[in-house]
């Protein structure tokens, strides 16, 4: 990563930021899709995606070295970093809608040209269905003259809550809560999972900090159930990240 990209990190603007978020608006500034920026630092696309959407919280301890090492800044701020929760925001779609009205009506033929985003790519981020690449997100930031940071943070947070993830609630100053008011703050965390590290369970599935439900039968209806409830993207994500374990023996 060139010194220009890695300068950004010292703004004071970014001091709080999760490193989800800090890694898809360093993507987002080097236009990059998340699998190209993923190679450029040396892991895998897959494991990048999944982290960034808060599929995973705790990244191995040699990933962690390559992505503090890319971003310039220290493991142990890499670390930290990693328990910062991505804020509360509105969804992309809504907000592309918003700002499509705020720019005089930009239309979506409008926008496919300028931006180069096929127009079917543009329907389904109206709709909901999917969400923007790092890559496409920074076009779209380019043709509507908008902050790359606001959008990073959007799309981060919306990717969060579509995988059935947290987020929190904004604060007047940009400081992250404490544990204990951050969970007073976030939604449910439906699904945790970890790569290296011990497991963490949300605390009606957490006994001697390990999964040990007192029913498995139980608690495999009501991890069936929260599964349903998520978003389809969410859910082909977890089939994916599923059958990654299964290929990984």
């Amino acid at each position: 990563m060139s010194e220009a990209s890695t300068a950004v990190l010292y703004d004071a603007s970014l001091a709080s930021l999760p490193l989800s978020t800090l890694l898809f608006y360093t993507a987002m500034q080097q236009e990059l899709a998340i699998s190209d920026f993923a190679e450029q630092l040396g892991i895998g696309a897959l494991s990048l995606r999944q982290f960034i959407a808060g599929q995973t919280q705790r990244p191995r301890g040699r990933t962690l070295e390559l992505i503090a090492h890319a971003l310039g800044i220290s493991v142990e701020e890499a670390r930290e970093r990693t328990t910062f929760r991505p804020t509360a925001a509105p969804r992309f779609a809504d907000w592309l809608k918003e700002q499509m009205e705020i720019k005089g009506r930009f239309s979506r033929a409008r926008l496919t040209r300028e931006t180069g985003i096929s127009d079917g790519a543009l329907r389904n981020y109206l709709s909901g269905q999917t969400l923007p690449d790092a890559d496409q997100a920074q076009r779209l930031c380019h043709t509507l003259n908008v902050d790359s940071l606001e959008l990073a943070k959007i799309l981060v947070a919306d990717q969060t809550v579509r995988a059935g993830g947290q987020t929190v609630s904004s604060t007047s100053d940009g400081v992250q809560p404490d544990a204990e008011e951050a969970a007073d703050q976030t939604v449910p965390y439906m699904i945790d999972t970890t790569m290296d590290e011990e497991p963490i369970a949300s605390p009606s599935f957490k006994r001697n900090n390990r999964f040990m439900p007192a029913s498995f039968a139980s608690e495999e209806e009501h991890l069936l159930h929260l599964w349903h409830q998520l978003h389809p993207q969410g859910r082909r994500a977890t089939l994916i990240y599923i059958a990654g374990l299964l290929a990984e023996g």
